[in-house]
C-alpha cells in the first residue's frame, strides 16, 4: 500500500506520462551503412516531421559501402509515444503497400572510398500513413526482410491544437543564469470529446529526441487552454553554442583541424584537442545546434562525390586524469545524439586524454561533450564540467502534443511547434 501511494504521489508531482523508459528507435545494424539522413525535403536541419494531411515530404538518404548494388526495401511501423510497438495491424495505419523498393541510387564518383548513395521521399504514392503518431522507418536488404539495415524515427502530426510557447529564465536563483525553462499553452478547443487525462506534452532540446522531457498534467486549465508553467518542470541545461568542425575539404586544414594523413584511401583527420569551456565567458555565434550539413568547398555533388575520413576527436580533462565516476560522450547528430557505446570516449593513458574516432563524410559538423555520472546521471548537470551552462545560449526546442482519444489504441500527435531561445530574450 505504501509503495502504491508513493507511485501515485510521484505521478501527480512530476507529471510523468508513463513510468516506462523512452525507447530509442534510431539504430544502425550494419556497419556498411553510413550518413543516414531523414529531414524535410529542402531543409537538411529540419525535424523528421510530416503532416498527416499533406505538405512537404521527408527525404531519406544513406550511403552503402558494399561493393555491389543491393535491393533495399522500406516499411513503416506505428509506435506509441515512448516508441513501443502498438497492437494495431499495419493496414490500419498504412495507406498503400507495406513494403516498398528504393528505386533511386547513384554510384559514387571521384571519391576515393567507393559507395552507393540511395535516397527516396516519404510519403509517396506507394506508401503513406493513415494515422498521426510516432513511426519507425525500417530499411531492409531484400524483399523478404532478410536483413534489417537501420531504423529511424518519423513524426506524423495533425494540427488539432494551437501551441504557444516561449523560453524563460527559471525562477530558482540557483539556476536562473545557467538553465532555460519552457513555458507552453495548448488550446484544445478543436479536439473532439477532449479528456484532459489523455494528453501529454513532450519537449526536445536540439534534436536530442530520446532525452525528451514529458509533462502529462498541466499547471492550470483556463477554459480550453492548458497551461504548462510549473517552475520545476521542462528545465534544460542551456549549455554553450556548439563546437564546430569544418570538413568541407579533406585536403586543406580548416581552423579546427590539427593534421591530415592522406596516405590511405580513407584520410585520417586529427581534430585539435578540446578542453573544458566551463570557465570561459559565453560567446554568441551562429551554430547548427548539434546537427551537420553534408557539403564541400570544391563544387562537387555532395551526395555522391564527397569523400569520407576517419576523424579523431580528443578531449583533455583539467588534470589529465580520467573521470573515475563519470563517462564522457561526444554528443551531436554525428553520434546520433545517443549516450551509448557509439558515442562514449575512451581514456588513453599514454596521451592523458579521451579519444573517439568516427567515420565522417565531408561536411560541416557541430558537437559538444557531455559528462554523465555512472551511478546517478543528472541531465541538469551534463554540460557543467565540459561546456558550462549560460542562459543566453541559443537553443532550438521542439514541442509535440500527444493524445490518446477515448476508445483508441494509438497515441496521436495533435500538435507540433518549434521555437528558438534567441526569440525569447
Amino acid at each position: 500500500m505504501q509503495k502504491a501511494a508513493f507511485l501515485l504521489f510521484l505521478l501527480l508531482t512530476t507529471g510523468v506520462e508513463k513510468m516506462a523508459a523512452q525507447q530509442n528507435p534510431d539504430k544502425t545494424y550494419q556497419q556498411q551503412i553510413q550518413t543516414i539522413l531523414v529531414h524535410p525535403l529542402g531543409d537538411p536541419l529540419g525535424d523528421p516531421v510530416i503532416n498527416l494531411n499533406g505538405g512537404t515530404p521527408l527525404q531519406i538518404s544513406f550511403d552503402d559501402f558494399g561493393a555491389t548494388y543491393e535491393d533495399y526495401y522500406y516499411t513503416i511501423e506505428l509506435a506509441d509515444s515512448i516508441w513501443q510497438p502498438t497492437d494495431l495491424n499495419e493496414f490500419d495505419y498504412i495507406k498503400g503497400f507495406n513494403l516498398n523498393k528504393i528505386m533511386t541510387y547513384e554510384v559514387s564518383s571521384i571519391a576515393a572510398k567507393p559507395y552507393f548513395h540511395y535516397q527516396f521521399t516519404f510519403p509517396n504514392s506507394n506508401c503513406s500513413p493513415r494515422l498521426s503518431g510516432n513511426y519507425i522507418l525500417k530499411v531492409y536488404n531484400g524483399s523478404g526482410k532478410e536483413t534489417l539495415m537501420f531504423t529511424r524515427r518519423i513524426y506524423v502530426v495533425e494540427s488539432l491544437v494551437g501551441i504557444m510557447a516561449s523560453v524563460e529564465n527559471p525562477f530558482d536563483a540557483k539556476i536562473a543564469r545557467t538553465h532555460q525553462r519552457i513555458k507552453a499553452g495548448v488550446d484544445v478547443k478543436n479536439v473532439p470529446y477532449f479528456q484532459q487525462d489523455r494528453i501529454a506534452l513532450k519537449v526536445v532540446q536540439n534534436y536530442r529526441y530520446q532525452d525528451a522531457q514529458t509533462v502529462a498534467i498541466p499547471s492550470f486549465i483556463r477554459n480550453t487552454l492548458l497551461e504548462y508553467n510549473n517552475e520545476a518542470q521542462l528545465l534544460f541545461g542551456a549549455g554553450k553554442e556548439y563546437r564546430w568542425l569544418d570538413l568541407q575539404s579533406l585536403r586543406l586544414r580548416s581552423d579546427r583541424v590539427a593534421a591530415i594523413d592522406s596516405r590511405e584511401n580513407t584520410p585520417i583527420i586529427t581534430v585539435k584537442t578540446d578542453i573544458t569551456r566551463a570557465d570561459l565567458l559565453h560567446e554568441i555565434y551562429k551554430d547548427v545546434n548539434g546537427g551537420y550539413l553534408i557539403m564541400n568547398t570544391e563544387s562537387l555533388k555532395s551526395e555522391s562525390q564527397n569523400d569520407y575520413a576517419q576523424v579523431v576527436f580528443t578531449y583533455l580533462p583539467k588534470d589529465g586524469k580520467p573521470f573515475l565516476d563519470k563517462r564522457v560522450y561526444l554528443s551531436g547528430a554525428l553520434t546520433n545524439n545517443a549516450l551509448d557505446a557509439g558515442a562514449e570516449m575512451q581514456f588513453d593513458v599514454k596521451k592523458g586524454m579521451y579519444t573517439k574516432t568516427l567515420l565522417l563524410k565531408q561536411g560541416y559538423y557541430s558537437y559538444q561533450y557531455i559528462l554523465v555520472d555512472r551511478i546517478e546521471p543528472d541531465p541538469m548537470e551534463e554540460y557543467s564540467d565540459t561546456e558550462g551552462n549560460h542562459w543566453e545560449t541559443e537553443n532550438k526546442y521542439t514541442l509535440f502534443v500527444y493524445y490518446r482519444a477515448p476508445g483508441t489504441r494509438n497515441d496521436q500527435i495533435i500538435g507540433f511547434a518549434s521555437i528558438n531561445s534567441k526569440n525569447s530574450w
